[in-house]
């Protein structure tokens, strides 16, 4: 698919086991306008950003970063803080997903 945005800066991912959307919360820059929003997708989408983003950060372990809460359902709730593993000042360059993506921005 083409790329949608021009720059993708990742503030959070969280996501639920059981559940196949995962929340991404970014700043978005397109054309000369950075704005907040947060993207839904599906667990295919989340493995090519984590891999673009091992891919730009090599000596870094994503996964390391991610927290796990058990739920009182049974499922687990993952959530990672970018700020925490560093990658606050990462954006990523013509981002591109394979399945439609959702948006939400105020």
């Amino acid at each position: 698919m083409k790329a949608i945005f021009d720059k993708i800066n990742i503030e959070s991912i969280q996501f639920e086991s059981g559940i196949n959307e995962v929340h991404v919360n970014c700043n978005i820059t397109q054309g000369s306008q950075t704005f907040r929003s947060e993207l839904v997708l599906n667990f295919s989408d989340l493995n090519i950003l984590i891999g673009r983003i091992q891919q730009i950060s090599a000596d870094l372990d994503l996964m390391n970063y991610f927290e796990q809460v058990d739920m009182q359902d049974g499922h687990l709730f993952y959530s990672m803080e970018s700020e925490k593993a560093g990658l606050s000042d990462l954006w990523i360059d013509r981002m591109e997903f394979n399945e439609p993506l959702r948006q939400i921005r105020a």
